[in-house]
C-alpha cells in the first residue's frame, strides 16, 4: 500500500449526503444516463459510509472500500471500476470545493483493465447468415437490417442508434456520414465514416416509412425525426429506445441460430467488436480506430489488433462493402 499522507477529514452522514447533492448538481451538464450512473454508484457508498464510521477521505479508507465492494459485494472488475470513477470523482469535487486538500481515491486503483473483450465477435459466414435471415418485405425487417448494418459498418452502439435523427445522414461529396452523440457527451459532434451499404439500407427503410404513411407520401421527414422507431404496441412509431435495439437485435441472433451455444457472450454489442477487427483487417490503424469507435483509451483499441485475422476477412468478397475506411 502506498505510505498514506492525506490528513484525515471526518464528515457526518447528512454532510457527505448534501455533498454528494452538490457533486450531481455540479454535473448536470453532462448526459442523463452519465448522472444516472455516478448517482447510482454513490448511493452505495453512503451506504457503506454510515455503517463503517471509520471513512475519513485517507487512501486506506478508499482501499477498505474497494474491498468492500470485491469481497462482500462480489462486483466484477467492469463494476469496481465505475464505482472507483465515481468516488474519484466526488473526492475532485471535494477538493475544488475546499472539504479535502488532495483526492485520496487517485491513490487507489479502480477495476484491472481487461485483456480482451467479455463478448465475442460474429464471424463474416455468421454475418451473411443474420442479414439473409430477416424478412425485408416488412418495415420492420427493413428497420433491422439498418440496424444491423450499422453496428457492423460504422461500430454504432445501441445509445447512439437510439438517438440518430434523418438529418444525421450526411453526404460530403461521394462519401457518407452518420452524426452520432459519443459515449458520455451531450451533442452529437462525432462525424463517422458510412458505408453505402450501411446507407443504402438505412435509405430503404425510410422510403418504406414514408410509403407507409395514409398521406402525403411524397414529402420527406423532417431532419430530427428519429430513423429508427419501435413498432411496439405502447412505443408504436416513437423514437426507439436502447432497449428496443437491443432486444430487436436479439431476436435476430437467436433466430438466425447464430447465438447457438453463445447465449450472454454474444450479444447486439457483438456486432460492435466484429466491427472493430474488420476494420483492423482492412488497415485501420490504431488512431483511426479509436476516433472510428469512439475508443479514449489507446489499449481499449489495442484489443482489437490483438484479434486481427481471426476473421479472415481476405477470403470474404463483401467484406470491403460493409464498413467504409
Amino acid at each position: 500500500m502506498i505510505e498514506d499522507v492525506f490528513p484525515p477529514v471526518k464528515l457526518k452522514n447528512a454532510q457527505i449526503q448534501a455533498h454528494i447533492e452538490g457533486f450531481l448538481k455540479s454535473i448536470q451538464h453532462k448526459r442523463k444516463e452519465t448522472v444516472g450512473t455516478y448517482s447510482r454508484a454513490l448511493q452505495e457508498f453512503i451506504s457503506f459510509f454510515a455503517a463503517d464510521r471509520r471513512f475519513e477521505f485517507r487512501v486506506k479508507d478508499v482501499e477498505r472500500y474497494r474491498k468492500h465492494l470485491a469481497e462482500y459485494k462480489k462486483m466484477k472488475n467492469a463494476s469496481i471500476a465505475t464505482y472507483m470513477t465515481s468516488l474519484r470523482r466526488l473526492c475532485q469535487y471535494l477538493v475544488e470545493i475546499g472539504v479535502l486538500e488532495k483526492n485520496p481515491a487517485k491513490r487507489v486503483q479502480g477495476g484491472r483493465r481487461p485483456t480482451e473483450h467479455n463478448r465475442t465477435f460474429l464471424s463474416l459466414d455468421e454475418v451473411e447468415t443474420l442479414f439473409t435471415s430477416i424478412d425485408t418485405s416488412t418495415e420492420a425487417g427493413l428497420r433491422d437490417t439498418a440496424l444491423i448494418r450499422a453496428m457492423i459498418g460504422c461500430a454504432c452502439s445501441e445509445v447512439e442508434l437510439a438517438h440518430l435523427d434523418i438529418g444525421d445522414m450526411q453526404q460530403v461529396g461521394k462519401r457518407w456520414f452518420l452524426l452520432v452523440q459519443g459515449k458520455g457527451k451531450s451533442i452529437k459532434d462525432e462525424r463517422i465514416p458510412a458505408a453505402l451499404a450501411t446507407i443504402t439500407a438505412i435509405q430503404a427503410y425510410i422510403e418504406c416509412r414514408m410509403n407507409a404513411r395514409p398521406t402525403n407520401k411524397t414529402i420527406p421527414f423532417d431532419p430530427s425525426e428519429p430513423i429508427f422507431v419501435s413498432y411496439s404496441n405502447r412505443s408504436f412509431r416513437q423514437r426507439m429506445t436502447v432497449r428496443g435495439v437491443r432486444e430487436a437485435i436479439n431476436i435476430h441472433l437467436k433466430e438466425s441460430g447464430v447465438q447457438q451455444n453463445r447465449l450472454g457472450k454474444l450479444t447486439p454489442f457483438s456486432l460492435r467488436h466484429t466491427s472493430g477487427i474488420l476494420m483492423v483487417e482492412l488497415g485501420a490503424s490504431v488512431e483511426e480506430l479509436m476516433q472510428r469507435m469512439r475508443i479514449g483509451w489507446r489499449p481499449t483499441a489495442m484489443l482489437y489488433f490483438k484479434q486481427k485475422g481471426k476473421l479472415h476477412s481476405e477470403h470474404h468478397s463483401k467484406a470491403l462493402s460493409l464498413v467504409a475506411l
